[in-house]
């Protein structure tokens, strides 16, 4: 019997929560929003117009025997709660994750995440970021006057800015994409990645940048 009304409850509680959200849409004139309305749990980015389907499912690019995919995967109403960082909002956006594949066999598949990293104005530009899993720093310090000694221990992966943009279409073809990666140049070991030494005359990225995708049926 508690247990019930426990959960009757937490319905209602949900229920008033997300009426008394305020809707913002990327993009749109949103009025005056008040100072510090991200960090109010009470203001929600949602995907009204429908604009993050035009990318979500699975694009990959071939090149001879590789062939690397992305799947972008939209969520809904994702929460951040990041207290110690004054962020308490909700979000539609796209996640997205990557495959992997040498002659047909699939040799790596990146960690799958609910969390949105990925969001849009107009939907025909996808802007956010991810992470190279093939691309790890070295070491990262503190800055020495801090005394704090290691950051990061043995590294942490790169996590470039990246932009998907759709390409015009052309008749009984697939959908097509532009997939494009940029490293920002970060004080420590977050810079050029030709110049790190964890490299060692690798390429800046281990999977294929400003590339055209095509949508998988």
């Amino acid at each position: 019997m508690k247990n019930s009304i426990k959960l009757f409850l937490l319905i209602i509680l949900n229920t008033f929560n997300c009426k008394s959200q305020t809707i913002i849409v990327r993009g749109e004139n949103n009025g005056a929003l008040p100072q510090g309305f991200k960090n109010t749990g009470q203001f929600y980015y949602k995907d009204v117009h429908n604009y993050l389907d035009n990318f979500t499912g699975t694009w990959e690019y071939v090149n001879g025997n590789e062939k690397f995919q992305i799947i972008l995967t939209k969520i809904i109403k994702h929460h951040t709660n990041m207290p110690d960082i004054k962020l308490n909002f909700y979000e539609d956006g796209i996640a997205i994750s990557y495959k992997k594949y040498v002659n047909g066999n699939l040799i790596y598949t990146s960690p799958v995440t609910n969390m949105p990293t990925f969001s849009t104005d107009d939907g025909e530009k996808l802007e956010g970021y991810m992470t190279d899993y093939g691309r790890v720093t070295v070491q990262v310090n503190w800055p020495a006057f801090s005394n704090l000694g290691v950051r990061h221990e043995g590294g942490i992966n790169f996590r470039p800015d990246c932009i998907i943009e759709k390409m015009p279409l052309v008749f009984n073809e697939p959908e097509r994409i532009k997939f494009q990666l940029y490293l920002k140049i970060i004080s420590g070991h977050m810079g050029d990645a030709h110049n790190n030494p964890a490299y060692n005359g690798l390429p800046k990225f281990s999977i294929p940048n400003m590339v055209v995708m095509r949508k998988v049926p």
